[in-house]
């Protein structure tokens, strides 16, 4: 590929399995309680186009600590007309959940928009989303009301990406008109047995009504099995998440924000 057809490449729009939104803050009004949320490419997809681009031997990313409190990343790539690496940096302050790690993450994201990945999702228009008692994701965001801070939370619906930002070709799923039936699922890998013991109680629980969503709790499995994460250290990621012991996941968890927290947190280590 020349110049012109890889700078095309790279900027190429992504389906929206690998795009991530997160509130970037909220507003209470008379008429309820709203956040603003962005659109991010995932680093793993960022990865992916830079192999399908340049070869997995024809890029590469450093990281520096900047300030103290944020990360530089610098993504080259081989310039053969040269003979060297050309680098564009960006950064990131860090993050409040693992927070170097999530500065990492960040600043990649940014740096990857330098060589024009994912830029053209900085023209979506502003995304104002109502916040409801049920939903895809949850938010606990803080506000300022007549000059006093104070947390409005709820739950909120993925926005639907504009044709112009979808790859060509792509036709969006038709969303469910009605959410279905929730149940527990048990995740693709087997948990220890003291695991299965506790997930089987809290089966029941859920039947019950007075357990969390087996939905929520099953798209977490899901993010552990593609961490390569063991249960044990589940289990201390959701303790420091949670603020509190976690020893059987299904036992100690009580509620979907909770799961959902976890969720969000094992999103932004991703």
């Amino acid at each position: 590929m020349n110049k012109e057809e890889v700078a095309k490449r790279l900027q190429e729009p992504f389906p929206p399995n690998e795009i991530e939104w997160r509130v970037d803050r909220g507003q209470k009004t008379a008429n309820g309680d709203y956040v603003f949320v962005l659109a991010y490419v995932t680093n793993r997809a960022i990865m992916n186009r830079l192999d399908e681009v340049f070869g997995p031997f024809g890029w590469r990313n450093e990281f520096k600590e900047w300030k103290g409190n944020s990360q530089l990343c610098g993504i080259s790539v081989w310039d053969s007309d040269l003979s060297e690496w050309v680098t564009k940096w960006d950064g990131s302050d860090d993050s409040n959940m693992d927070a170097v790690k999530g500065g990492i993450s960040g600043a990649m994201k940014r740096a990857a928009v330098q060589w024009g990945i994912g830029r053209y999702l900085y023209n979506l228009d502003q995304n104002r989303v109502q916040l409801k008692e049920r939903g895809e994701n949850y938010t606990n965001v803080k506000v300022k009301v007549q000059g006093r801070e104070e947390y409005i939370k709820g739950y909120w619906d993925t926005p639907s990406l504009p044709q112009w930002a979808l790859p060509e070709g792509y036709t969006a799923p038709v969303r469910q008109t009605q959410p279905p039936q929730q149940e527990y699922h048990q995740p693709p890998s087997q948990p220890p047995v003291d695991d299965q013991q506790a997930l089987a109680k809290a089966s029941e629980a859920n039947r019950n009504g007075t357990q969390s969503s087996g939905r929520a709790a099953a798209r977490v499995y899901k993010l552990r099995e593609q961490l390569g994460m063991e249960w044990s250290a589940l289990n201390a990621f959701a303790g420091n998440v949670l603020g509190r012991e976690i020893k059987f996941l299904k036992s100690n968890i009580k509620t979907e924000e909770e799961w959902i927290q976890i969720e969000n947190a094992l999103k932004e280590a991703i």
